[in-house]
């Protein structure tokens, strides 16, 4: 009896989040918890979801995060200037590794930012401007690479240590 009766109250409860928008949250924290425990069991390590954004700890103890729209806070990521003339769409960071992609940057905001770099980003420089594609790429002294690509309101910035 016990079991219909709490069987009963959790369904009166789902019934009254539903009104609230709860009830997206709860299938939104649901399939997340559903995904996770799949990718762990697959091998893919301790798998975190949170919303769209993505943390898989492998055995080794690295991070790998894709997803969610902010800047990355590793310290891959901090080896640049922040990019704040644009819309994150896309983030993928790791230890070894950051590629970060933004739409609706202006021309000259991305022009702005590739100087900034080139002041740092120097050994091994190679630049590319065709057919409104612009590439920059090039090394620091501190064994980081970094890419840059500016392509009609579309902006890429990549990073990666040397001999990663």
């Amino acid at each position: 009896m016990k079991k219909y009766l709490i069987g009963f109250l959790v369904l009166v409860l789902a019934l009254a989040l539903a009104g609230c928008g709860a009830k997206e949250k709860l299938e939104q924290k649901a399939a997340e918890a559903l995904v996770e425990k799949v990718m762990e069991k697959s091998g893919s390590g301790d798998v975190d979801i949170d919303g769209d954004k993505v943390t898989v700890k492998g055995e080794d103890g690295q991070e790998f995060t894709f997803g969610g729209g902010e800047w990355p806070t590793s310290d891959l990521a901090k080896a640049v200037p922040e990019f704040k003339d644009g819309d994150i769409i896309s983030v993928m960071s790791a230890d070894e590794a950051v590629a970060i992609g933004f739409e609706n940057v202006k021309e000259d905001a991305a022009a702005a930012y590739f100087e900034k770099i080139k002041k740092d980003f120097k050994e091994n420089a190679v630049e590319m401007n065709s057919n409104g594609v612009v590439i920059y790429g090039a090394e620091n002294g501190d064994g980081i690479r970094v890419a840059l690509q500016y392509s009609e309101n579309s902006f890429s910035i990549t990073l990666s240590k040397e001999g990663e």
